[in-house]
């Protein structure tokens, strides 16, 4: 007998974002302009309004010539700047409607320095963890600026992805692939936060066949992520030069979750890579199922997921039993996994051909 098994990594879906007025006053704009320390603009950075309550009223990306409409009511507000790399900057109080230019100017953030310890709190805002916060907000500041990059894909156009059907010695059974625009869509989502927190990431049984689901930026962002994980700062011999975030379900959590690691370059802030597995899953536990996802900084320098990938065991069951004490115990399942299911997407560069080159380029690097 053989088991079925389907992958659901991100899947497609625009991401449009909209700022709405308070009430029902009428929003008016405060164009901005970033500079840095030596006139040149700063792009693909995160810019927000912020009101009087440290409240987010609107939020962008800077263009690649430093520039952000935001629009909200009329009143006054702060200009929140947040860069990777860099401590957060906030301006002098400013009205709308208006232009403002400001010189952005804020110390790095240094993360070499941190120091890796054993506590794992139940909560990644956990401002008494100072060690994991300073690489959260890093963290925070790529997945949020991947989130809001919906237009910003000049230079890239398409994408591809894939499904793959593998022997246990690696010979490819079934293989097949779509490349597709990305015109001014986001090319790979998750599902909604709520479904994945409460029903889990894999779905089905032994009979049915199973699905499976990864994070994107919007679940990996959301209360209910935080709410179902624990997280501490780590570091691994094999991964110099990076510091790790690592996350697991909170205790007593029976749901089929994830366990992974978010993966940061130490040197630039930038977010590297999110690798994961599946627990809590039965018998899919039992073998080794998950995937990664990586990042990619675009032209303007904001970012996206360039590439992902699933992949989980095929498996086949028989029947095994025996006698035990005089008493003949009943059959029960014996699982073997006689393959692997594999289901991934890309970015593709403009000297990339949609071929099956591309496919097999992604499988590689896993």
């Amino acid at each position: 007998m053989r088991l079925q098994a389907l992958l659901y990594g991100p899947i497609f879906g625009a991401c449009f974002l909209t700022s709405s007025a308070r009430g029902q006053e009428a929003a008016t704009e405060l164009r901005i302009r970033l500079n840095g320390i030596d006139g040149s603009p700063v792009s693909g950075a995160l810019v927000a309004l912020v009101d009087s309550r440290d409240s987010v009223v609107a939020e962008g990306l800077s263009t690649d010539a430093g520039v952000r409409v935001l629009r909200a009511p009329s009143g006054v507000y702060r200009v929140r700047v947040r860069r990777i790399g860099y401590l957060p900057f906030i301006s002098n109080p400013v009205s709308l409607p208006g232009e403002l230019s400001l010189n952005v100017e804020s110390p790095r953030v240094v993360l070499e320095r941190i120091v890796v310890n054993s506590k794992s709190p139940c909560g990644r805002n956990d401002r008494s963890a100072a060690a994991l916060s300073s690489v959260w907000d890093e963290i925070n500041k790529a997945l949020r600026s991947s989130q809001l990059t919906t237009e910003d894909l000049s230079g890239i156009g398409r994408a591809l992805t894939f499904r793959t059907e593998l022997n246990n010695d690696g010979t490819i059974v079934s293989a097949d692939s779509n490349v597709f625009s990305i015109t001014t869509r986001r090319p790979f989502g998750a599902i909604d936060p709520v479904t994945l927190a409460l029903d889990g990431y894999v779905l089905g049984d032994p009979e049915s066949g199973w699905h499976y689901f990864a994070p994107d930026e919007t679940v990996l962002l959301s209360e209910q992520f935080a709410a179902t994980h624990c997280f501490r700062v780590v570091r691994q011999p094999d991964r110099g030069g990076q510091i790790g975030v690592s996350f697991e379900p909170v205790p007593r959590r029976d749901v089929a979750d994830i366990t992974g690691v978010l993966w940061v370059d130490q040197e630039t802030s930038e977010l590297r890579e999110i690798v994961f597995r599946f627990v809590n899953a039965g018998v899919i536990s039992q073998f080794e199922a998950g995937g990664f996802t990586r990042f990619r900084r675009v032209p303007s320098g904001t970012w996206i997921v360039a590439e992902w990938k699933l992949s989980v065991p095929k498996l086949s069951v028989s029947l095994v039993g025996g006698r035990q004490d005089g008493y003949t115990s009943s059959a029960r399942p014996k699982y073997v996994a006689i393959g692997r299911l594999e289901n991934g997407g890309g970015i593709l560069g403009p000297s990339e051909l949609p071929t099956r080159t591309a496919t097999d380029s992604l499988n590689k690097k896993h």
